[in-house]
């Protein structure tokens, strides 16, 4: 009897607070609209208030908000209390009963929960092991109500993350080769990624004893070689066709700037904009690709909306853990700005800008004890962005593409072969990380050049001004950053090998694409790209140019990797950039 009363009291409690909240408001959540006519305009709406006299018209002619309300229960019928809950506009918390109540954003889609870190992530299904944590909002319904259940032994002290740079697989058949000849054969993307990466991946996780989670950093699909709507569930189910469970976040490709695109992902992954938890990290996951008349704003940018939507989300978040941010566009770099963008100050990349919002954002992580990551992806090529901003040294982990230059060969455009990424993860520390290339060893995280070679027209010693006939052997260190130590041993003597960090291209990739790639211009690949950043080569020029050299890198979580120089390509067209040759 308390229990039906109680429920009829919650009942009429909603009710009442619905006709209050609906009486009090005076305008609709802020938006930023989808396009502009130019990014000065598109600055003026997101930035600039309304006149009261339109903001009041629009209340009249819309006054659409409700209520949604509901309940979060264990797998026993219990209330879970102090999780957050939103609908991508406003965030709360459930109540000691498990109780929750937002009201509802004019455009709102979703409800979510963000999934507890001693709880399971709820999935599509158990051959499609993607996240599925939310509900569609449907019109004139305004409960929802989730069931978690918990992990048995509660919150992971030590999970492994699989960070996927675009997998972006088109409707096309991209030029795919299985031997050193030029007879292409016809295969799809999807399975390409699937017979590849995926086949990659599950090795991997094999081999692991942890939970392993993973995140597509957006570019799940491109429609190039036409629309086709069974694509983003493709990529979804292969996706989450191993034990990990994963999550994504939209990029550019995704949605190009139409609705249907746009709707269609939201159709198979679910909001654009949430968070979750796993171990001691706060994961934020959000749509930072901002389209304008031309394209869309790089360095990434986030309406009005959104940074209240964040703001909220990390108010209600416990400051002790990491934060995790996960985006498509990178936020320390770009060319193609905001018209509040920033330059950045460095002669080695001219033209590029910071992101409007990034002193903002950074100083909502800067609350965090567990400190933070960005990641981000859209860029293939790999770089780890390292600046000086606002008295903060700033890293920016770019991931390489996992389709590398858009499936048109087996490496991206910087040369780092087609794979992703294995973070570990103990308490708010990254313990260790490595890039994997697929069907390499996970320990081969460089490539050796001979830097006089001709690649089809294009060679390191012209790209970068290095002497001509001394034998300089460059390396090519996937996942470098400042961290990084990378020595050359000759004859018994350790030299350190000196890191170019400019804007310009990898000779190797660029020959062979310029040769071999359809669905992209010479200028993508090249040095006329004025996006490209290079930072993870490396060269040392021999004292005799014929001695046999042992290179060594260490990355900054203690792990050694070794090459030698009778491994250098010499050759215009090496097996793993044309096809496959399993190790």
């Amino acid at each position: 009897m308390t229990w039906i009363t109680g429920a009829v009291l919650f009942a009429a409690a909603l009710v009442i607070s619905a006709f209050v909240i609906n009486r009090s408001s005076k305008q609709k959540d802020p938006q930023t609209p989808p396009t502009a006519p130019s990014p000065q305009k598109q600055e003026a709406k997101d930035t600039l208030a309304r006149p009261k006299k339109a903001i009041k018209k629009k209340v009249v002619a819309v006054n659409t908000d409700t209520i949604i309300a509901g309940t979060l229960t264990d797998e026993e019928g219990r209330p879970v209390r102090d999780v957050i809950v939103s609908d991508c506009y406003h965030c709360t918390r459930t109540d000691s009963l498990g109780r929750y109540r937002l009201r509802r954003g004019r455009l709102s889609k979703f409800v979510y929960y963000t999934v507890p870190n001693d709880c399971e992530v709820p999935v599509h299904s158990e051959t499609d092991r993607t996240a599925a944590f939310y509900q569609r909002l449907a019109k004139g319904k305004s409960i929802y109500n989730f069931r978690l259940t918990h992990l048995p032994l509660g919150k992971e002290v030590r999970y492994d993350l699989i960070v996927f740079g675009d997998p972006q697989v088109t409707n096309a058949f991209n030029p795919y080769y299985t031997g050193p000849n030029d007879n292409r054969i016809q295969k799809s993307d999807v399975a390409r990624f699937t017979d590849e990466t995926m086949a990659d991946v599950k090795r991997t996780i094999a081999n692991m004893s942890t939970p392993v989670y993973g995140i597509s950093m957006g570019d799940d699909v491109q429609y190039y070689g036409g629309y086709n709507p069974n694509l983003e569930r493709q990529i979804r189910e292969a996706l989450g066709s191993s034990r990990m469970t994963v999550f994504s976040v939209i990029g550019n490709h995704d949605q190009d700037g139409k609705a249907v695109y746009r709707n269609k992902w939201e159709e198979n992954w679910g909001p654009t904009d949430y968070s979750f938890d796993r171990g001691d990290e706060h994961y934020v996951c959000f749509n930072n690709v901002q389209f304008i008349h031309s394209g869309y704003f790089s360095p990434g940018e986030l309406t009005n909306a959104q940074v209240k939507w964040l703001t909220e989300d990390l108010s209600l978040t416990d400051k002790e853990k990491k934060v995790i941010f996960c985006y498509h566009i990178p936020f320390t770099f770009g060319n193609s700005p905001n018209s509040k963008a920033t330059p950045l100050p460095l002669e080695s990349e001219k033209g590029h800008y910071s992101s409007s919002r990034l002193s903002t954002l950074l100083k909502l992580l800067d609350e965090f004890k567990g400190g933070y990551e960005l990641f981000c992806g859209h860029t293939h090529f790999a770089i780890n962005h390292e600046i000086e901003y606002e008295g903060r040294h700033l890293l920016e982990h770019c991931h390489a593409a996992a389709c590398g230059n858009i499936w048109q060969s087996n490496i991206n455009i910087c040369g780092t072969p087609n794979g992703y990424y294995v973070y570990s993860f103990s308490g708010t520390q990254v313990v260790n990380c490595y890039y994997k290339g697929t069907f390499w060893d996970r320990k081969r995280q460089m490539t050796l050049f001979k830097a006089d070679t001709d690649f089809n027209g294009e060679q390191y010693t012209t790209d970068w001004d290095l002497p001509v006939d001394k034998g300089i052997i460059i390396a090519n260190v996937f996942n470098a950053d400042s961290r990084w130590k990378v020595t050359a041993t000759e004859d018994g003597v350790t030299y350190p090998m000196k890191r170019i960090s400019h804007q310009g291209q990898d000779a190797f990739s660029t020959g062979y694409h310029h040769r071999y790639s359809e669905s992209v211009s010479y200028r993508f690949v090249s040095k006329s790209n004025g996006y490209l950043i290079m930072n993870h080569l490396y060269y040392y020029e021999p004292k005799r140019k014929d001695a046999a050299i042992t290179i060594t890198a260490t990355d900054g979580y203690g792990n050694t990797y070794t090459a030698s120089s009778h491994e250098a390509v010499t050759q215009p067209f090496f097996n793993f950039a044309h096809y496959y040759k399993e190790e």
